[in-house]
């Protein structure tokens, strides 16, 4: 009796996290133009209707002055994406100056928004698996 509702109580936990949003995120996700989503490390984009995805590979650096530290130079962070559109893929380093929303030309026609979080504090460690890269695409 024990074990059936042992089962039954993790087969109803199962069903109800990702009704109330606390699943596991997606390896892919798929986004519009101009509209914002949000990448972590080793996950993809497709974005709809466009033939095209992008992949948060890394964050290859991040000198970003730390809240709480004063510095002469604000800093930057620096992300690899992996570009893919139709069958050819290509890698690209968007680079963030400070803290501010930074914007890059793609493909020659498309534009990203992106900010990589979260920003640094003075003494704390940032984990390669805490970064995610926001973004909004545009054409």
């Amino acid at each position: 009796m024990k074990r059936i509702f042992l089962i039954l109580a993790l087969l109803a936990v199962s069903f109800l996290l990702p009704a109330v949003g606390l699943s596991c995120s997606p390896s892919q996700v798929t986004a519009s133009l101009g509209k914002e989503f949000t990448l972590r490390a080793g996950k993809t984009a497709v974005i709809k209707g466009e033939n095209i995805t992008l992949k948060f590979v890394e964050v290859t650096g991040d000198s970003r002055c730390a809240t709480g530290n004063v510095c002469i130079w604000a800093g930057e962070a620096s992300c690899l994406v992996s570009v893919t559109y139709g069958d050819k893929t290509s890698d690209i380093v968007f680079t963030q100056s400070g803290g501010s929303l930074t914007e890059k030309e793609f493909l020659d026609k498309y534009k990203a928004s992106f900010i990589l979080e979260p920003y640094p504090e003075a003494g704390n460690k940032i984990d390669k698996s805490e970064y995610r890269l926001v973004m909004t695409v545009k054409k």
